[in-house]
Parts: C-alpha cells; structure tokens; sequence
C-alpha cells in the first residue's frame, strides 16, 4: 500500500458523507494524534475526494497540522468507493467490549503513570471501569 503526503487542504470532502461527529469527537481524535502521531491514512479515491478518514483529517486541521497521509485507491471502482465509504464508518459498530478485559488493562495502564484521557474514554467511563465491583 502507498502511503503519500498531502498538504491537509488537498483532499477534497465527500458532500454526502452520512457520518457526522461532535467536536468533542475531533478533540479526542486530534489528542490521540497528538500523542501517538499519524498511524493511520486518510484514504481517497482517484479524484482526490475523501472515502476514509473525514474525522481524523478534521483533527488534523483542529490540531493546525499542515500535511496529512493519503493513499489513493485507485484499484477500486466508483461503487467499490462508495461501498467502502460506508462499510468503514459501519463495520466498527459490530464490536463490544469485554468490560472485565477492559477494566484490567485500564486500571494496568493507570500504574503506568500513563495520562487515561489519552485512550479516548470520558472520566465518566474511566470512572465506572476503575470502580471496585
């Protein structure tokens, strides 16, 4: 797969993009590129329009980032784009947590002195999963 740099303005917005987000979900984003970097593209089709990616590349520009990582898929026919575009954003609502596998490697990462907002869970969570049964 290649991966290019872009200038973060380059990759255009796809108009009907169905998923939307609050800010509160471009501060959580923009924090985890923050610490831990870009670690994953933003993909676009051969037009340069967004198919992966709206959320993280929002962040970016949050953080006055100034180039993004891109790869053009450009083996994907206009159907297989649109259809990609969806199954993304819809395919990660099929998982759940193990709430007891959660909880441990919560409360391990917090006796790391590690910063717990980092992970993407609200006080409110950390506190319900660090809570004593």
């Amino acid at each position: 797969m290649l991966v290019e740099t872009w200038p973060i303005d380059r990759p255009k917005d796809y108009s009907k993009n169905a998923r939307k987000w609050s800010a509160r979900a471009v501060e959580k984003v923009a924090a985890s590129i923050r610490e831990y970097g870009w670690r994953q593209p933003v993909v676009v089709d051969a037009s340069g329009v967004l198919v992966i990616g709206h959320l993280r590349r929002s962040a970016g520009k949050f953080l006055g980032l100034t180039e993004v990582p891109v790869h053009v898929a450009h083996d994907l026919t206009p159907a297989q784009i649109r259809g990609l575009r969806l199954a993304d954003n819809r395919t990660n609502q099929e998982a759940e947590w193990d709430e007891t596998l959660l909880a441990l490697e919560i409360a391990e990462l917090g006796g790391l002195d590690f910063d717990l907002s980092l992970t993407g869970f609200d006080v409110h969570e950390l506190d319900s999963l660090l809570r004593d049964p």
